[in-house]
């Protein structure tokens, strides 16, 4: 299956939040003297996790809106679990090996909740255009 437009395009947004939101976090660390190599490992790990999530999520939609509304229905509910079980399996590798820094890893996983907060104010002009 192609990947859409759309799947494409706010990956791209989403990924380049967590990008510029993981270069913020390793500053902190920096400015407050605690970085080391397992900020960095961990920073990238829980990155590529929240980035991975996003996508997934993003053709599990594409994939849902060619289908029945109760197959549909169902096939998101089964992702939506699955992701969540590797968002947790991430998360429990990152906490439980002491080659990841834990704050590092776990906060990473909420920069997409960020980007999205932040998503209106970015959109399109032609959207902004049409929305008044």
């Amino acid at each position: 299956m192609k990947l859409d437009k759309t799947v494409r395009y706010e990956t791209l947004y989403i990924t380049l939040w967590v990008i510029v939101c993981s270069a913020l976090l390793e500053s902190v660390f920096l400015i407050i003297g605690k970085w080391d190599h397992t900020v960095l490992t961990g920073n990238v790990l829980g990155a590529a996790a929240a980035a991975a999530n996003f996508l997934l999520m993003g053709v599990t939609v594409q994939k849902a809106v060619l289908m029945d509304k109760k197959r549909a229905a169902s096939y998101l509910k089964i992702s939506q679990s699955l992701r969540m079980l590797l968002i947790f399996a991430v998360a429990g590798v990152g906490v439980l090996l002491p080659y990841f820094n834990t704050v590092a890893v776990l906060v990473p996983l909420f920069f997409p909740r960020i980007a999205i907060l932040f998503r209106p104010l970015f959109g399109k002009k032609k959207d902004r255009d049409e929305s008044v």
